[in-house]
């Protein structure tokens, strides 16, 4: 049972968290391709993106999914 709570936590914490690929900049936007679906999504403003950056996502919040910058 303690396996399959810790199970759940990861697939939560991970289901927050998305990876995508710059495709284009829109202004203050940037376009990006996560899992084959095209998003418009807003950036941080001190993270300027250049095209096919692999970008992280914050997806916390349905809705209002933020693009946060490069991995390391």
């Amino acid at each position: 049972m303690v396996d399959a709570l810790w199970q759940r936590i990861e697939d939560l914490v991970a289901s927050q968290k998305k990876q995508g690929v710059v495709i284009g900049i829109v202004g203050n936007k940037v376009q990006v391709n996560v899992d084959n679906t095209l998003l418009t999504l807003p950036r941080y403003k001190h993270y300027t993106p250049a095209l096919a950056d692999i970008v992280d996502i914050d997806a916390s919040r349905r809705g209002a999914w933020i693009v946060i910058g490069t991995p390391a």
